[in-house]
């Protein structure tokens, strides 16, 4: 039997039809809450890559579960695989593939030794051990050993949080349960595209604060304006107004009761439109105030005559 071992030492033994691969699974550190219900990437369907360039198949997950005895053990640095030492660290006492991450999974159940080399951090990764044929088809998983040297990269070791958390993203997806990672990622990349595609134009946007002092001196200039105009109104009513007086047409004890008609532009309009049709007062600042020197009355002036005229009244009478 051949071994292959991380730093790529083989050992021979009598039995050359079979091999047993020795690899690092993950880069993360083991998460242990919850540990009866602690279940583990192991390893990936299709390719099983090795940073060390070493690589494998998986082309039948079930197979491989199918094949494995039940409970395996967790062990350190495989010392049950290479070495005649079989102190186990905990059991692996059941598989599953999952569906999601293409995995297959193991469920763990560690022990005191491999909770204290967790919880102290003497280790923090794994490695599976598992049967592969002459042409590197992984057959059957035969242990897990805690190690610091990883040569596989595989998911985290998988816990409540971390699942929860990974269908919450998939849910918001709007993915189906059992998305795989490839339509995840697709779904992510149509994501960002779609929102770079919906970011607003610097040209058609300024920054907030530009636009709040912009928006201030603007409505500096409009109240600056009303006043211009509200001056030149107010002007505007007391030149017509006094026009108004002056042509005899209202008379002076009136302009404020005129002046308060005309408060608006729409006012002042029907104010003029009013005057300019509007007949002069009876009475005229030019009539003399006493007869004259040859005692003759005063002649009269054009709307006395014509109320005269109107009442029959000749003048001289």
């Amino acid at each position: 039997m051949t071994k292959l071992i991380p730093s790529n030492i083989s050992i021979c033994a009598s039995e050359t039809s079979k091999n047993i691969g020795l690899c690092s699974a993950t880069n993360f550190p083991l998460i242990t809450n919850n540990e009866s219900e602690l279940w583990i990437p192991l390893i990936p369907e299709g390719t099983v890559q090795g940073r060390d360039g070493r690589n494998w198949t998986n082309p039948n997950a079930q197979a491989v579960i199918n094949q494995t005895k039940l409970p395996f053990m967790l062990d350190a640095d495989h010392e049950s695989e290479l070495s005649t030492n079989t102190q186990a660290q905990g059991w692996f006492t059941a598989l599953r593939f999952n569906e999601k991450t293409r995995f297959i999974e193991g469920k763990l159940e560690l022990n005191d030794l491999g909770r204290n080399a967790i919880e102290n951090k003497h280790y923090k990764f794994y490695s599976p051990a598992f049967m592969h044929n002459k042409n590197k088809q992984i057959t059957q998983l035969t242990s897990v050993g805690l190690t610091n040297k990883p040569n596989l990269n595989v998911p985290a070791l998988n816990n409540t949080q971390q699942e929860n958390t990974m269908d919450e993203i998939i849910k918001a997806l709007g993915l189906a349960e059992n998305a795989t990672s490839e339509e995840i990622l697709e779904a992510i990349k149509a994501l960002k595209e779609t929102t770079k595609a919906e970011q607003p134009s610097l040209n058609a946007y300024v920054p907030k604060a530009t636009f709040d002092e912009t928006e201030k001196a603007l409505n500096a200039v409009r109240a600056e304006l009303n006043a211009l105009k509200t001056a030149e109104h107010q002007n505007a009513v007391e030149i017509s107004i006094n026009a108004a007086i002056k042509a005899k047409k209202i008379a002076p004890a009136d302009k404020d009761y005129f002046k308060s008609q005309c408060a608006t532009a729409e006012g002042l309009k029907a104010f003029n439109t009013f005057i300019e049709k509007k007949a002069p007062l009876i009475g005229d600042v030019d009539l003399p105030t006493a007869p004259n020197d040859e005692g003759e009355k005063p002649a009269l002036n054009a709307v006395e005559k014509e109320v005269f005229a109107q009442l029959g009244i000749t003048e001289g009478k």
